[in-house]
């Protein structure tokens, strides 16, 4: 499986030689797949939308229409009141409940959909450096082992399934029975179980895998995407490359195999030394390039039944009960509005407007291609996909103006890291899931220090060019500038829904982003009209194929927190870690370092799912506050999007710039190194983070 999330896909399809039923039916089981979960995204939007509509609506049809009639306005208490009675006749209480049930839905289709097109992430590094026998073999270990979690996770569902119909429960407003509900487990599971084997059957024949990327942007022309790491296939000795494949594989047996001595009373572990298994084993499958959300749902799985009398029926509720928080919901609803946006135009209109301003400085496009990058951070959520449309746009301007392709490639690549730290933040949310924090709260921790880190780089940026004395633009007129601000107005909107939305209290943090998606959806197909009617069911499917990755980590991650708790393992290591005096100044900087070596091997919301948990229990009897740990690290993550082996702005920019990932990885350093400092200064200025949600009354 690759590293590399969403965009253009390469996916398992069924070959057309044969016309049999049997390729009749996976071809109609293909398409079936793809409507489900583009269609559940659709809804699951178009309901939170009409829920938002509906609350305030009734209130203010019917206060509009004694206001018309106060003031003898002919014919408009009419229509207020008929939009009232339309309301009113509605109860959307169920709404909520309905929207969660969707998602989960979506979540376990969209899992098994996301093995057909590469889309689950794994920690290939180690992997990809075996020569391809060697490589062939273990990866289909992993994949066995996809299939295997994923079978027994099924046939764990039924049996859970049938205890539920006996018991005749029902949901709360909805009142459905809770069996067919939960019936996405099993029927989810086994169908990803069967993609799993899909995908051994056409590798074990053919030596290809399904894979994703992200630098594929409408209406822009970029590199043919290509496996991020093939370049370092090969890499180890031969003589060394049989023995390194044969010990990715056995060591997870191995460990499982001193489990079940302890098991059967043959060696004794103590408490310690099991706590320390759960993590060398889940290291241990991560590293065979298995998913992460199938490492992690093997490790519990494997600890559960092995090592704990955990009974059955917890972690088949948490299978369900982990998606079943509505503050989960922002994820797929902010990744659909940033899909609309990355391919709606947006982007353009917001570096016509950056270039007005700043164009005329000298390294202007560059200074340009990061004030964009920052306006667009503002309204996006992801910085792969702000890469991925900056990038396509500036990057091929850059060079027609005469900038070396490395110096735009480095700024765009550091640049594009702001997408998860201002506003809107899909790592931000999964922190605020783990830790319990204000989602909201976290949105405007982000805005001043990005605010900073885009002077920062602007700083550095405008120095090199000054430097190397690289070209500049004329300056923009002042009706330039308000032409270019006018047109990108509508993007810019986005801001004010989204914090407006939040901080006034008219929204959750997940109505707005539902909110946010219609109206993403609203100015890409109407206003600018970048993407056709036609063409909106394949945003459906990216966003909904995305999600349902994340949510599937997030589900077997919330099973691991389940057995760290259970194990009392983040309060023992909060315990040892004020043990050893380190005071908050030492924990800082051991997170970092922890979170930048874990940035060299995973992708950012699967860091911050598993240390989390683990490192915000310490971090708070430290008397440090979430809101800034969790902006810290967010910062973490940032730099590790932006260096190998597995930073996804770096391959993004490098299929782009058609540039060799190490020839991009010098490229960057100039500003990797800029945000390294930046790091520091966020860490210990707490002030930086914490000033305006405090100063808006969010804390």
């Amino acid at each position: 499986m690759s590293d590399t999330p969403v965009g253009s896909v390469t996916r398992l399809e069924t070959k057309a030689g044969g016309y049999g039923p049997a390729h009749l039916l996976l071809r109609v089981l293909d398409h079936l797949e793809e409507w489900l979960i583009a269609t559940l995204i659709a809804t699951a939007t178009a309901l939170i939308f009409f829920a938002v509509v509906h609350r305030y609506g009734t209130g203010l049809s019917i206060n509009g229409a004694k206001w018309a009639e106060a003031h003898g306005i002919p014919g408009v208490p009419v229509i207020l009141r008929a939009i009232y009675t339309f309301f009113s006749e509605f109860d959307v209480s169920w709404a909520q409940e309905l929207c969660i049930f969707m998602f989960i839905w979506m979540a376990k289709f969209g899992a098994a959909y996301g093995v057909r097109t590469g889309i689950h992430v794994g920690v290939d590094v180690i992997v990809n450096l075996l020569p391809p026998e060697k490589r062939k073999r273990v990866i289909l270990f992993a994949i066995a082992c996809g299939a295997f979690f994923t079978g027994v996770i099924a046939a764990f569902g039924t049996t859970f399934v049938a205890q539920m119909y006996e018991t005749g429960q029902q949901s709360y407003d909805l009142e459905w029975p809770m069996w067919a509900i939960y019936l996405a487990i099993p029927v989810g599971s086994g169908l990803m179980c069967f993609r799993f084997l899909q995908v051994a059957w056409s590798y074990y024949w053919t030596g290809e895998l399904p894979h994703h990327s992200e630098a594929r942007v409408e209406g822009t022309e970029t590199a043919d995407p290509v496996l991020p790491s093939t370049s370092s296939h090969g890499a180890v000795p031969s003589r060394w490359a049989n023995p390194l494949a044969i010990t990715l594989i056995l060591a997870p047996i191995f460990i499982l195999l001193l489990c079940f001595a302890h098991k059967t009373g043959t060696i004794v572990l103590p408490q310690s030394l099991r706590a320390l298994l759960l993590f060398v084993l889940l290291i241990a499958f991560m590293l065979t390039g298995t998913p992460v959300s199938i490492a992690l749902g093997l490790t519990v799985l494997s600890f559960v039944f092995i090592l704990t009398e955990v009974p059955i029926e917890s972690v088949s509720m948490k299978l369900f009960t982990g998606l079943e928080s509505f503050e989960i919901m922002a994820i797929p609803f902010f990744i659909l509005a940033g899909n609309f946006l990355s391919h709606g135009g947006v982007a353009r209109r917001m570096i016509n407007f950056a270039v007005s301003l700043i164009g005329h400085w000298r390294g202007g496009l560059g200074l340009a291609g990061i004030i964009a990058c920052a306006m667009f951070a503002l309204v996006c959520g992801s910085s792969v996909a702000t890469v991925a449309a900056i990038g396509a746009i500036v990057l091929p301007e850059m060079v027609r103006h005469g900038y070396p392709m490395r110096f735009g490639a480095g700024i765009i690549t550091v640049a594009g890291s702001l997408g998860i730290l201002m506003l809107p933040s899909i790592p931000k949310i999964v922190y605020a899931v783990s830790t319990n924090t204000s989602i909201g709260a976290l949105f405007v921790a982000g805005l001043l220090p990005g605010t900073v880190l885009t002077i920062m780089l602007c700083t550095v940026t405008w120095y090199l060019a000054k430097r190397r004395n690289y070209p500049f633009m004329q300056k923009a007129t002042w009706a330039e500038t308000w032409r270019a601000f006018h047109e990108s107005i509508w993007g810019l909107m986005l801001v004010v829904i989204i914090i407006g939305g939040i901080y006034s209290g008219i929204f959750t943090a997940t109505e707005a982003a539902a909110m946010a998606a219609v109206y993403s959806f609203f100015i890409s197909v109407f206003v600018y009209k970048a993407i056709k009617l036609k063409g909106v069911g394949r945003v459906l499917l990216r966003a909904a194929n995305t999600s349902a990755m994340l949510l599937y980590i997030i589900t077997n991650a919330v099973l691991f927190s389940f057995v760290l708790t259970n194990e009392n393992i983040p309060s023992a290591l909060a315990d040892w870690i004020l043990a050893q005096n380190l005071g908050w100044f030492g924990f800082l900087l051991l997170v970092n370092v922890l979170l930048l070596m874990a940035g060299n091997f995973m992708e950012p919301n699967s860091i911050i799912l598993i240390m989390a948990p683990i490192l915000a229990p310490a971090a708070k009897r430290l008397g440090i506050d979430l809101v800034h740990f969790g902006i810290v690290i967010d910062v973490n993550m940032e730099v590790g999007l932006c260096h190998p082996p597995v930073g996804l702005n770096l391959y993004v920019a490098s299929m782009i710039a058609r540039m060799r990932i190490t020839e991009l990885a010098v490229a960057v350093l100039p500003w990797l190194l800029t945000m390294l400092l930046f790091l520091v200064v966020v860490t210990y200025w707490p002030e930086l983070t914490l000033f305006l949600p405090r100063l808006l009354g969010m804390m």
